[in-house]
């Protein structure tokens, strides 16, 4: 297995010219967190992986160089050395193709509406599965983020309000280490901080960089190369973004979202190398039934401070559709940071007070909950994993103080793998007077929506 130093003294070797990319040497490495790393995932099992060489940009692509090829930036942010951001994994995927083509290099994908095929011996551009992003990311270390054991707004773009353990220490300081810092809001240029040990620029944090793979959470241990599953709904993305908590930078952290969801903390980052295998590796996207004409609709909402519930009853006021309040048998009481945070930390399914509605006579759910520490609030979990969403569309809306989803979005669609998560509606606080509105249109435009 490479060392940390092995690793060191291969990169020194073999840094390419070619591109200014960074050539990483092949090998077999620990990808993952250990269980005793704190606020890890269920889906960050620790394993090993062997991987061929590849070249990585050492850069997220810029806004300069995304416009220049596409004709076209769908950035929310602007500036040219700002990276592109707001981009789908579809239009990630040809961008690699179209580079690749521009400078005589046979492109990675075929893409067919939303199937993809990649030729696993192409010398062109492509994006990085998410074992290699890994690998790259950590650069030999096992530390808890590609910048270090600590991250903080002075190493990494991201909302520094919410450094990495925040949550334990936000009612009562516990560790003094744990200090909230600069939440800049948007992203800044692709080389603004320390590169990492490979020569990386913002591998954690700015952008949360898309990879090849759908998303599992079954991760094969001794795999060689791996690439996620050949069907799914959910592509991978990685690092990290301007907007998101600390914990959300970890090395090991895995966000997903449906490919073709556009975010303005989504960007890329850029590899090249063909892998040994030869042949093609075709992938699927799991297409959910289309919303039919006359959809049955169920309002589903949790609420605490009254927020989400008026937007609820604005939603049932308007439409009169069916709804259920998703209530706890044993309530939060008290200062919500610190009744909700046992349920948190522990991953809890508390018990609900309310008898599960028949989802079979439903097509689409109207899901509503304030975003708590940029995830979905615990009785929200009980009442995903209490019924059968498979074949259904889920519709978000969200209150929030300023986190707008966090990852609640990547959480929920994991908690319901099967169902098609559909474009979500996000308000700060109460929505201010023109809520019942934009409400109303975004469920208009949501239900004609034909599940991608």
């Amino acid at each position: 297995m490479l060392t940390p130093a092995l690793m060191r003294q291969a990169l020194a070797e073999t840094r390419s010219a070619l591109d200014g990319f960074a050539e990483l040497p092949g090998g077999t490495v620990l990808i993952g967190s250990p269980e005793s790393e704190r606020q890890r995932g269920e889906d960050e099992k620790e394993h090993r992986v062997t991987l061929a060489p590849f070249a990585i940009d050492p850069l997220e692509v810029t806004q300069r160089d995304y416009q220049a090829l596409m004709g076209a930036n769908p950035s929310y942010f602007r500036g040219d050395d700002l990276p592109v951001d707001s981009i789908t994994w579809y239009e990630a995927a040809e961008y690699c193709n179209r580079l690749s083509r521009r400078r005589g290099l046979a492109p990675a994908y075929r893409i067919d509406g939303t199937t993809v095929t990649w030729d696993r011996s192409a010398n062109g551009y492509r994006l990085p599965t998410e074992a290699e992003w890994e690998y790259a990311a950590r650069a030999g270390s096992r530390a808890i983020f590609p910048v270090g054991a600590r991250v903080s707004s002075d190493n990494a773009n991201f909302e520094g309000d919410y450094p990495y353990l925040i949550e334990e220490n936000y009612v009562i300081q516990r560790d003094p280490d744990v200090v909230a810092g600069v939440n800049r809001g948007m992203t800044v240029p692709v080389k603004h901080f320390k590169p990492n040990a490979f020569g990386l620029y913002q591998m954690a944090g700015n952008v949360s960089e898309w990879c090849f793979d759908y998303w599992s959470p079954v991760l094969e241990d001794g795999a060689a190369n791996p690439a996620g599953p050949a069907s799914g709904a959910l592509r991978i993305n990685r690092g990290g973004s301007f907007i998101d908590f600390g914990k959300h930078l970890r090395s090991a952290y895995r966000s997903a979202c449906a490919p073709w969801r556009r975010d303005r903390g989504h960007g890329m980052r850029l590899v090249r190398g063909g892998l040994p295998e030869s042949g093609a590796f075709t992938t699927h996207y799991l297409k959910k039934a289309a919303v039919p004409a006359s959809p049955r609709v169920l309002i589903a909402y949790f609420s605490y401070s009254g927020n989400t519930e008026s937007a609820a009853k604005a939603l049932k006021k308007r439409f009169g559709f069916d709804m259920v309040e998703i209530r706890m048998s044993r309530p939060y009481r008290g200062n919500i940071y610190e009744a909700s945070q046992k349920h948190m930390f522990a991953n809890a399914r508390p018990e609900l007070a309310i008898k599960m509605p028949d989802m079979s006579a439903y097509d689409v759910i109207l899901l509503g909950y304030p975003t708590w520490w940029a995830t979905v609030p615990p009785p929200v979990c009980t009442f995903l994993e209490s019924a059968n969403f498979a074949g259904k569309t889920i519709l978000p809306f969200s209150s929030h103080g300023g986190t707008i989803w966090g990852d609640s979005l990547s959480d929920l669609a994991k908690m319901a793998p099967e169902a098609h998560i559909g474009p979500g509606y996000e308000f700060n606080y109460s929505g201010g007077w023109h809520l019942a509105d934009e409400l109303a249109a975004w469920v208009n435009a949501s239900l004609k929506d034909s599940g991608q």
